[in-house]
């Protein structure tokens, strides 16, 4: 588990830098993810490294906040691979019109070596706006609509072990428990920072291109 490094300008209030995948139980996982209303050319970049960093760790997936952007925004190519399959950017989805049910095997860049069999919807519609501002509804199925449900999921905080049953919850926890002790440790050794300075990195990039927060607005 890596900290997300600091701006290349830290004198810029917006300013995003380098990104780097991040891991179980990075605060920014844990968080629901705040609507942008302002895009700019260091979101931009961004939205590029995290294609890169989609692309090297072989995903088809990835949102904002698995690389420390607390933005709703996600993005998808089911090919992981640069040279083929479309790259698509969702900014501020939502969800709707849950049909069907399927059950399939899921991972996560977040939760390495950890796979489970999940239960979601089989079709559901998105809405969403695109890099370039256009507003788009797909009504999805298969595969593409497993994957946009298991990225918005991360945008409310949400892991897709919250939704396994009991027995394989009780399985998967044990990961997270390691993982967890992992970055505690880190943590005390000071290899990692504390949480209140991924918080304070987070409230940052917030306030840069997000609505200010409601009173009853908080983590998922």
């Amino acid at each position: 588990m890596e900290s997300t490094p600091s701006p290349a300008d830290p004198t810029d209030a917006a300013g995003i830098g380098k990104l780097e995948l991040i891991e179980y139980p990075h605060p920014a996982l844990l968080r629901r993810a705040s609507p942008l209303v302002r895009i700019d050319d260091e979101l931009c970049n961004a939205i590029d490294q995290m294609f890169e960093i989609m692309y090297d760790a072989v995903g088809v997936g990835l949102a904002a906040n698995q690389v420390g952007l607390p933005y709703r925004l996600f993005i998808v190519n089911l090919e992981a691979n640069p040279n083929s399959g479309e790259e698509l950017v969702f900014i501020n989805p939502t969800l709707s019109r849950p049909r069907g049910t399927a059950l399939q095997e899921e991972g996560c860049l977040s939760l390495p070596g950890l796979r489970m069999d999940v239960r979601r919807p089989e079709k559901v519609v998105l809405d969403a706006w695109t890099l370039e501002g256009e507003q788009v509804r797909l009504d999805l199925d298969g595969f593409l609509a497993r994957v946009v449900q298991h990225e918005f999921d991360h945008l409310e905080g949400r892991l897709f072990t919250d939704r396994l049953p009991d027995a394989a919850a009780l399985e998967a926890r044990r990961v997270l428990d390691t993982m967890l002790e992992v970055y505690v440790g880190k943590q005390s050794r000071g290899e990692l920072p504390p949480d209140a300075h991924y918080h304070a990195e987070l409230a940052r990039l917030e306030a840069a291109r997000c609505p200010p927060a409601g009173p009853a607005r908080g983590s998922a």
